[in-house]
């Protein structure tokens, strides 16, 4: 068994310095505080670890007060099973229940209070794991690393919910699923992917640079990519074409676009897919089918992609339009 590997553990509890303790232990140390002194606190939590990522289940009788140190190393992903709880992470604040999930980020202030006969299933992905697996899909990790929408409908999702219910089920027979390196391996990149396929990080988007005329190289591959966003398109025959090396390729789009190559090849791509929804007039016409059609092969990234660029989900727009 690998030294990162803890089995499935139960841990139960009414004190308050033992709880706080423990829990600070297995996920992050935090201020743990009783918002009536009158409710008895009853915690239970669950807890396995799988290499890269951690699966959680905790819940509180009372209600509690919950002020976490920064995050730093990872993510946290709330999903409540019952109850309901108000969290705040950095700017935002959401009333989360079992259909409304939250993500808390690194390096943001965290707040929360989970209310009474409030259980959460909890998924910690370390933030190395994601960067590394977010760079594999094309997604830009800025130097000060991803930030993700605290809101998360995960239920709206098959995907992520067949994802919860084998790690559910992974958890469950954890003695035998730990003495295989490889299959933890492949559990820390499914859920890493199908979380960042089914919620997109809040990328801000940088507007073109003003006042500068655009380097002929990066004229060129704009054309390019335009003319040939229908096309397979790899970033070393970008580079190739402007006659620069592929760093340097990236450099330039940074400066005088404000992204990647293939960044700006995904939002031509998406407003290509949009013009085709708003064009669409056969009933018959799918999301997924226009998806596909531009290389979209994910729905649920696709979706999320297309509300943070446009202000609503695919969906909405054909439903707008028909109406």
């Amino acid at each position: 068994m690998s030294p990162n590997a803890t089995q499935w553990q139960d841990f139960a509890s009414t004190d308050l310095d033992q709880v706080q303790t423990s829990v600070s232990s297995m996920i992050k140390p935090h201020r743990l505080s009783l918002n009536k002194a009158s409710q008895p606190l009853h915690t239970r939590m669950r807890f396995v670890q799988f290499g890269q990522i951690s699966l959680m289940r905790l819940g509180y009788g009372a209600d509690v007060r919950i002020q976490p140190d920064e995050l730093a190393g990872f993510y946290l992903i709330q999903l409540p099973q019952y109850g309901h709880a108000s969290v705040r992470c950095g700017h935002e604040t959401v009333e989360s229940s079992p259909k409304i999930a939250t993500v808390l980020n690194p390096n943001a202030e965290i707040d929360m209070v989970w209310h009474a006969n409030n259980e959460q299933l909890m998924l910690k992905i370390d933030r190395l794991l994601i960067e590394q697996l977010a760079g594999a899909m094309e997604i830009d990790v800025p130097s000060s690393g991803l930030v993700f929408p605290v809101k998360l409908e995960g239920h709206r999702s098959t995907n992520w919910q067949l994802m919860l219910r084998y790690l559910l089920d992974c958890a469950r027979n954890s003695d035998s699923v730990l003495q295989s390196p490889l299959l933890v391996s492949q559990l820390e990149q499914l859920a890493t992917t199908t979380f960042l396929g089914v919620h997109a990080p809040s990328l801000p988007e940088k507007p073109r640079v003003q006042g500068k005329v655009l380097p002929k190289h990066i004229r060129l591959v704009e054309s390019y990519l335009h003319e040939h966003a229908d096309q397979l398109i790899r970033v070393d025959e970008l580079a190739a074409l402007a006659q620069i090396s592929i760093r340097s390729l990236h450099a330039g789009f940074k400066e005088y676009c404000g992204i990647s190559p293939m960044q700006y090849l995904r939002q031509i791509r998406l407003d290509r897919a949009r013009a085709d929804l708003l064009q669409a007039t056969e009933a018959t016409v799918s999301v997924a089918e226009i998806a596909l059609r531009w290389g979209f092969m994910h729905q649920g990234r696709f979706s999320a992609e297309y509300k943070q660029r446009f202000g609503e989900t695919p969906s909405q727009s054909v439903l707008r339009l028909r109406s």
